[in-house]
């Protein structure tokens, strides 16, 4: 297996547990209210094991960490905040989606 498939088999392992996660009904609960939101997902800065996502809309982001490398670790918030600026570069890579209820797939073409 090439890396760039191993890194694409950890992206999807991350994207299934927070589909399966309370931060996942977060999000489709937020998604009623604020509508479709831009979606990353992709490495966290300094671990080779965690996946960062990230969630945002206009007024408001949020970023979970997935500890690919620790199944029994929860999906956990990394940050949030209010304004898309706040964002580093990476985090704003919208190569994903959310739909109903809040669950994750990636692919999808950046907007």
């Amino acid at each position: 297996m090439s890396p760039a498939q191993d890194w694409r088999e950890q992206l999807e392992d991350a994207v299934d547990r927070f589909n399966e996660s309370e931060p996942a009904r977060t999000v489709g609960g937020l998604m009623r209210t604020l509508g479709s939101p831009s979606v990353s997902v992709g490495a966290a800065a300094g671990s080779r094991s965690e996946v960062r996502i990230t969630v945002a809309w206009e007024l408001s982001w949020y970023q979970w960490g997935v500890d690919v490398g620790d199944d029994a670790r929860p999906v956990v918030q990394l940050a949030k905040g209010d304004e898309l600026s706040q964002l580093d570069g990476s985090a704003r890579e919208w190569n994903s989606r959310a739909a109903k209820g809040g669950r994750l797939s990636l692919g999808v073409t950046p907007r």
